[in-house]
């Protein structure tokens, strides 16, 4: 059976992004880009809410620009080869290859796919997350910690939902990035 991964990028004070919905904050430098590249390799696919998707899906042609560095083409092609699965009520069109939309998140075929899936999935979006955290589905949460305060934003991880965690790795980056990775034991 499959995982089901929550990976954020938070600020310190635990947001996705600002009041504004800015998150140039976020942005990895080199030496976090590889090691999250490292992380998505063993994904085989995404869960995304619409408008994460719209963020990610600038890796489908990202590889076509010149000038990225190696790092960058890697997490284009990292991205390329998973599958993602779109919810949204909106979207019309796919923009990526390997691409559905569902219209409704419902945690019983979510269920069933982590069953029947023999590479671990990706959730992402906070919204969408915290569907699924709220349904028991996530099995391990990644955080990456960015060294700011944001003040306010899209918290992410969800009020009201209670879980106890176990620390399964950690890793200080050189300008103060944290990256940390636990299970969800209930």
């Amino acid at each position: 059976m499959a995982k089901l991964i929550n990976t954020d990028i938070v600020s310190l004070d635990g947001f996705v992004n600002d009041e504004n919905a800015k998150f140039g904050w976020s942005e990895p430098v080199e030496e976090v880009h590889r090691f999250l590249n490292d992380l998505d390799r063993g994904i085989g696919t995404h869960l995304y809410g619409r408008r994460l998707y719209d963020v990610m899906s600038y890796w489908e042609t990202a590889h076509e620009e010149s000038g990225h560095p190696d790092f960058i083409l890697d997490y284009s092609e990292i991205w390329r080869s998973a599958d993602k699965i779109v919810y949204s009520s909106t979207l019309e069109e796919p923009r990526s290859a390997r691409t559905r939309i569902e219209r409704t998140f419902d945690p019983e075929a979510v269920r069933a796919l982590k069953e029947s899936a023999t590479r671990d999935l990706a959730i992402g979006g906070a919204n969408l997350a915290a569907q699924a955290h709220r349904a028991g589905l996530v099995d391990e949460i990644c955080l990456v910690i960015c060294p700011v305060l944001v003040g306010g934003g899209t918290r992410a991880l969800p009020d009201g939902v209670r879980r106890n965690l176990t620390l399964l790795d950690q890793h200080t980056f050189s300008k103060g990035t944290i990256f940390a990775r636990y299970r969800v034991d209930g």
